[in-house]
């Protein structure tokens, strides 16, 4: 298959499934150049992986729900201007 006709469907696979084709693609290219590279990691501890990235919850914080913050922010950056200009 020309990579002409294969490119488009490269373009609709998901992130990992890209990430997947990439680390095939660089072990192919090492075997036809006589270098033997081994996975880092087996399929298994892969997927152990991203289950744990995707249970995983981030909170971000923002001031900017906070009205104390906002105000305290407020009052810092006032006091940086005037102590510019002084």
């Amino acid at each position: 298959m020309p990579l002409s006709e294969l490119l488009p469907t490269v373009d609709q696979l998901s992130h990992q499934d890209k990430l997947r084709l990439i680390h095939f693609l660089l072990l192919a290219v090492a075997k036809e150049e006589g270098c033997s590279l081994e996975p880092a990691e087996d399929i298994n501890s892969e997927n152990v992986l991203l289950n744990q990235l995707a249970s995983t919850s981030a909170v971000v914080w923002s001031p900017q729900a906070d009205r104390e913050s906002v105000q305290a922010l407020s009052e810092l950056l006032l006091a940086a201007q005037e102590s510019a200009h002084a």
